[in-house]
C-alpha cells in the first residue's frame, strides 16, 4: 500500500515542501472534517502532521503523534507507514536529546526495509534514503563521523536515483555541516552553496534559512564575524516568519556567540537568553544546558559572577532531572570555569579536579573533551609560572598530545592547526627553535589549505614574532635560562586564553609588507632576475651580497622542502624563499610576511604556468646568463599585477 495517498494529501505534501507549514495543517484539519476517514487515511494523517510539527520545533507533539500512529499500524500491509512513523518518531528523539531512544527506534526500520525490498516494493526505497539520513544525523551527534558520511551517501545515492532534488538537496546539507564539524570549509561551503541552489528551486523558506544559517557558520569558522552576523540574521527573519521555535532558538544562539566573540557581553547575554526561553519551552535539555552554558561563560567575560552562579544553578538542576553524560560533563566544566575565576587557591585546586573528572570519563562529545583539556592546560600553565616543576611541564605536553590525537580521530583540521601552534609554543619553552618553527610552519599549512585564513594570518604574525626574538631565544639557551624564565618570555598563557576566548577565530590584523627585492636564482645560486624595490641607492651591493650570500646559505635546506616557503631574517629584513625546481624565488621585505606569502605564492604560480618564461629561465641557467630582455619585462608585468603597491 501506499502510505500517503496522493488523491488526499498530495496538496499537503506539496504546501510541505514550500515550507507552508501552516497551510498544510490547515489542510489536514479539513481533511479531518470530512468525517469518516478510514484507519490507515487517519494513520497517514497524523504522520503528516507529526512531519509539520518536527520541521516547526513542536518535538512533544510530533513524538506523540508518530508513536500513536504506530501503535495503530496493526495490518501486515502497513509496513510504509510503519517506516514513515518511525522515522518521524526518530528526528523527534534526536532533536529532544534522547539519542538512544533515536538509534534503538531506528534499527527496527533495516528489517522491515530488507522485507519490503525482497518483496520488490517499489515505495521503499524513499523510506530508506531517509533512514539512511537520519542515522547520518545520529552518528554525526555521536561524533561518529565516518559512519555518518557512509550514511548520507548512501541517502544521497538513493534520492539521486529517485531524483528528488529537495531531497539531494538536504543531504548535501548535511554533508555541508560534517565537513564543516571537521574542519574542511571549502568543501563545506561547496555543499551549502549547491543545497543553497537547489532549495531556491523550490521557494521554501525554512530550508533557505537553513542553508543561509550554515554558510553563516562558514563565516564565523573563518573568523569574519560581521559577515556571519549578517547570515545569521538573514535566517532569523525566516525562522521567525514561520514560526519555527527550534531554529529561532539556533539563530539567537548563534548571534550570541559572534557577539561574544566582539567582545560585546552584554548583548550575547541578551541573545543567549532568548535563546534559553524558546529551548525551555521545546523542552530539549541538551539545548538547554548548552544556552545556560554559555550564559555562565558571558556573565563570567562582563564579570559578572552572580550571574553566572545562578545559571550554574539552573544548570545543575537540569542535570539532576535528566541521566545524560554530556549534561553532566558540561556542568563540571562550567563550575570549572567559575571556580577558576577564583583568587583561592582551594577554588582553582576543586576547578583542576572537576576537569580532570571529565577527562578520565568515558568521551560523549570531543567538543567538551576539547574544552576541559584546554581549560585544564591553562590551569597547568598557571601552576607553573609559579613552580617551575618540570613534572607540570610534562603533564602539560601530555595535555596537547590528547588534543592532538582527538584532532586526529575526529580529522578536525581547525583544531589541529591550533594543536600544532600551541605545540610549537611548548618547543620554545623546551628551546628547541628549529621544532617550533616546524611546527608554526605546519600548523599555518592547514589553517590555509582548509579556508581558516584569519587563523592562518595569527599564526603566520606568530612566526613573524619569533623571528624577530631569534637572538633573544638563543641567548636564553646560551645562559641556561631556567623554566620560570622562558615561561615567562614565551608568554603562552596570552596565546592559550586567546584560542578560548576568540573560539573559531583569532583575529590578527593584515598589515601590507614593504618589498625590497625580488630575486629568481638558479638551483646553484646564479641570480637569473633582479627587481629592486627601493629609490636611489639605499639598497648598496654590499647590502644585496648579503642577501644573496643568505639565500644561497638556506637555499639547499629550501629545495629539500619544495612546495612550503621558508622565512630567513637578516638584519631588519625577511626573506621568503620558495623552491621551485630547479628554480629558488625570493622575496626581500619589511614587516609582516602573511600577504607577502601569499603574494610570491602567486608570482611563482603564474611563472610557472607560462612555458615561454619557464623555458628561456632554464635557457639561462644552461648559458650562465640572465634571462632575456622580453622575458624580464613580462615577470616585470607579472611583479606588478602580484605586488601593485610598489611595482
Amino acid at each position: 500500500m501506499n502510505a500517503l495517498p496522493t488523491t488526499d494529501f498530495e496538496n499537503v505534501k506539496k504546501l510541505i515542501s514550500k515550507g507552508k507549514y501552516e497551510e498544510a495543517l490547515k489542510d489536514l484539519e479539513s481533511i479531518n472534517k470530512q468525517g469518516k476517514l478510514g484507519e490507515k487515511k487517519q494513520i497517514n494523517c497524523q504522520i503528516l502532521k507529526s512531519e509539520i510539527y518536527n520541521k516547526t520545533g513542536k518535538y512533544e507533539k510530533a513524538l506523540s503523534l508518530a508513536e500513536e500512529a504506530l501503535q495503530k499500524c496493526k495490518d501486515p500491509d502497513d509496513y510504509l507507514a510503519i517506516l514513515d512513523a518511525t522515522n518521524e518518531t526518530a528526528y523527534s528523539y534526536w532533536r529532544l536529546g534522547k539519542l538512544e531512544k533515536a538509534v534503538k527506534v531506528l534499527d527496527k526500520n533495516e528489517l522491515i526495509i530488507k522485507k519490503l525490498k525482497e518483496k520488490k516494493i517499489t515505495s521503499v526505497i524513499t523510506r530508506e534514503a531517509r533512514t539512511y539520513r537520519i542515522k547520518g544525523v545520529l552518528h554525526h551527534t555521536e561524533g561518529n563521523f565516518e559512519e555518518a558520511e557512509k550514511h548520507y551517501r548512501k541517502s544521497l545515492s538513493l534520492w539521486e536515483k529517485i531524483g528528488d532534488k529537495q531531497e539531494i538537496s538536504s543531504v548535501l546539507n548535511n554533508l555541508g555541516v560534517l565537513n564543516r564539524t571537521k574542519g574542511e570549509l571549502h568543501k563545506a561551503l561547496g555543499y551549502y552553496q549547491k543545497s543553497l541552489f537547489l532549495y531556491k528551486e523550490f521557494g521554501n523558506i525554512d530550508d533557505i534559512a537553513t542553508s543561509l544559517n550554515n554558510i553563516g557558520n562558514i563565516f564565523r569558522y573563518q573568523g569574519e564575524l560581521d559577515e556571519a552576523l549578517n547570515y545569521y540574521k538573514q535566517s532569523l527573519d525566516s525562522w521567525e516568519e514561520i514560526g519555527n521555535s527550534q531554529f529561532v532558538s539556533l539563530a539567537f544562539y548563534n548571534i550570541g556567540e559572534i557577539y561574544q566573540q566582539k567582545g560585546k557581553y552584554d548583548t550575547a547575554v541578551r541573545y543567549f537568553k532568548q535563546s534559553l526561553s524558546l529551548r525551555e519551552e521545546i523542552g530539549n535539555k541538551r539545548d538547554i544546558a548548552m544556552s545556560l552554558f554559555y550564559l555562565i561563560s558571558a556573565s563570567l567575560d562582563s564579570d559578572n559572577k552572580k550571574s553566572a552562579q545562578r545559571y550554574l544553578d539552573r544548570l545543575r538542576y537540569i542535570e539532576s532531572s535528566e541521566n545524560s553524560s554530556f549534561i553532566s560533563q558540561l556542568r563540571k566544566i562550567a563550575e570549572a570555569t567559575l571556580l577558576k575565576t577564583s583568587t583561592r587557591m582551594k577554588h582553582r585546586v576543586e576547578a583542576q579536579e572537576l576537569l580532570q573528572k571529565v577527562l578520565e570519563e568515558e568521551i560523549v562529545d570531543h567538543s567538551l573533551t576539547v574544552i576541559a583539556l584546554i581549560g585544564l592546560s591553562e590551569l597547568l600553565l598557571e601552576e607553573l609560572k609559579i613552580s617551575g616543576d618540570q613534572e607540570v611541564f610534562t603533564l602539560l605536553q601530555a595535555m596537547l598530545s590528547s588534543l592532538f590525537d582527538i584532532a586526529k580521530h575526529q580529522d578536525s583540521h581547525n583544531l589541529l592547526a591550533k594543536t600544532y601552534w600551541l605545540q610549537s609554543q611548548m618547543a620554545l619553552i623546551d628551546l628547541d627553535l628549529e621544532k617550533a618553527r616546524e611546527l608554526l610552519k605546519k600548523a599555518q599549512e592547514i589553517a590555509e589549505k582548509k579556508g581558516l585564513r584569519k587563523l592562518a594570518i595569527s599564526i603566520s604574525s606568530d612566526h613573524d614574532s619569533l623571528l624577530d626574538q631569534l637572538s633573544d631565544w638563543e641567548n636564553l639557551i646560551d645562559k641556561k635560562a631556567d623554566l620560570k624564565e622562558r615561561l615567562e618570555f614565551a608568554q603562552l598563557g596570552g596565546l592559550v586564553v586567546k584560542l578560548i576566548k576568540n573560539g573559531e577565530s583569532v583575529v590578527t590584523e593584515i598589515i601590507n609588507e614593504e618589498p625590497i627585492l625580488l630575486i629568481i636564482l638558479s638551483e646553484n645560486g646564479l641570480p637569473l632576475y633582479t627587481k629592486n624595490y627601493v629609490e636611489g641607492s639605499q639598497l648598496d651591493g654590499v647590502l644585496i651580497g648579503g642577501f644573496l650570500a643568505a639565500i644561497i646559505k638556506f637555499s639547499q635546506e629550501t629545495f629539500s622542502s619544495e612546495g612550503s616557503i621558508e622565512r630567513i631574517k637578516h638584519q631588519e629584513y625577511t626573506l621568503l624563499l620558495k623552491a621551485k625546481k630547479p628554480f629558488l624565488f625570493s622575496y626581500v621585505i619589511k614587516g609582516q610576511t602573511y600577504s607577502a606569502m601569499q603574494k610570491l605564492e602567486a608570482l611563482t604560480r603564474i611563472i610557472g604556468t607560462s612555458t615561454s618564461i619557464w623555458d628561456d629561465l632554464q635557457r639561462a641557467v644552461k648559458s650562465s646568463k640572465t634571462i632575456s630582455a622580453g622575458s624580464k619585462n613580462m615577470i616585470d608585468e607579472l611583479a606588478k599585477m602580484v605586488f601593485p603597491s610598489k611595482a
